[in-house]
């Protein structure tokens, strides 16, 4: 069906939905800019997860932020929230990741426009179809081209967090404090993430801290999720003197922290998305997966080291080499093991002068 067929004139409701994860829908926030400043009399909002939903609560492009139930609630909840949507009689749905839940949701909305990428099993929810570009590009690109074909021009790929006045006294104030307030530089090393194939081994972390603390003459911050606690021990043991670790926060209170540092090295994860839509200088660290879908480019802020061997970037959750190389094969996160301690020290330094 073409575009023409579908297009109310002036959308006088736009949905958007992301399901997860945070990264992504931090990857989201210029589509929102957009489309507010194309359409500023139109509702706009978005249907996310939980977790997302500190990141977008005070967005100022959206009207509204909605949670998609959560599996535990059953199928009455997930019923009673489609019937909801469909009585809101949006003009447009944009589903920016058509996953399956997400394709069935924009199917049932009943919209005229319903946007999404022509994935083959998926693209039956939407008439309109946009084509996936098979070109390596920076994910903020890509969601763009979903509204680009829909007729928005965009307003530039720059990612956005707003924060509450809370948040920001929260992290200003820890930082007047105590040896944050006297650093030369305030370094934050996020060796966290999800997967284990994008994590820079835990020696490699021991090794930068070391280097840190001997060149720069800085204690460099280790950050982490509650839930990251038994790994930041282990990188930290034995160099306790030598590092500070960030309070245990709220997502959002993760973010102002985020916002005031110097620098942040890490994986290729949440706290990095942080750090590009601050404008904080960020060096990410990417092993399996693309470093340029990820960090901004052309914005000399945001850098990333990777380390191209014949089987990568795979984009594989789980690395497949054995810890042992057999006889002309990989060993394991070898694409990661490549990137030295000094190279990254390196680069550091050259991003903080």
């Amino acid at each position: 069906m073409s575009l023409k067929a579908v297009k109310p004139e002036i959308p006088r409701r736009i949905l958007f939905i992301r399901f997860k994860g945070i990264g992504d829908v931090i990857l989201s926030t210029p589509l929102f800019r957009a489309l507010k400043n194309k359409y500023p009399s139109a509702q706009i909002d978005l249907v996310t997860r939980a977790m997302c939903e500190p990141i977008v609560r005070h967005n100022p492009y959206l009207n509204r932020v909605m949670i998609y139930p959560d599996k535990t609630e059953g199928t009455g909840a997930l019923i009673r929230f489609i019937s909801r949507l469909r009585h809101e009689k949006y003009d447009w749905v944009i589903d920016l990741a058509a996953e399956p839940r997400s394709a069935w949701l924009t199917f049932f909305t009943g919209a005229p426009l319903r946007a999404g990428y022509a994935f083959r099993f998926r693209q039956w929810a939407f008439n309109q179809r946009i084509p996936k570009n098979k070109v390596r590009k920076y994910q903020a690109e890509v969601n763009l081209d979903i509204i680009r074909a829909l007729g928005v021009p965009d307003q530039g790929n720059q990612t956005e967090i707003y924060l509450d006045q809370e948040d920001k006294d929260w992290a200003g104030e820890l930082f007047r404090q105590n040896e944050l307030n006297g650093m030369q530089y305030r370094i934050g090393l996020n060796p966290t993430g999800t997967w284990s194939s994008k994590r820079w081994p835990a020696a490699h972390w021991r090794a930068l801290i070391e280097l840190i603390h001997q060149q720069l003459g800085v204690k460099p911050i280790l950050l982490g999720a509650p839930g990251d606690s038994g790994l930041i021990a282990e990188i930290r043991s034995g160099l306790e003197d030598k590092t500070l670790v960030m309070p245990e926060t709220t997502l959002s209170q993760a973010a102002a922290y985020v916002s005031h540092l110097d620098l942040l090295i890490g994986n290729d994860g949440t706290p990095q998305h942080f750090a590009q839509a601050f404008g904080t200088k960020s060096l990410t660290l990417c092993g399996p997966h693309w470093g340029m879908s990820w960090v901004k480019p052309g914005d000399l802020r945001h850098r990333f080291l990777q380390h191209f061997l014949d089987c990568g970037p795979c984009d594989l959750n789980v690395c497949p080499h054995p810890k042992v190389a057999v006889p002309g094969g990989h060993v394991h996160q070898e694409c990661l093991l490549k990137i030295t301690p000094a190279t990254v020290l390196g680069v550091a330094k050259e991003m903080l002068s």
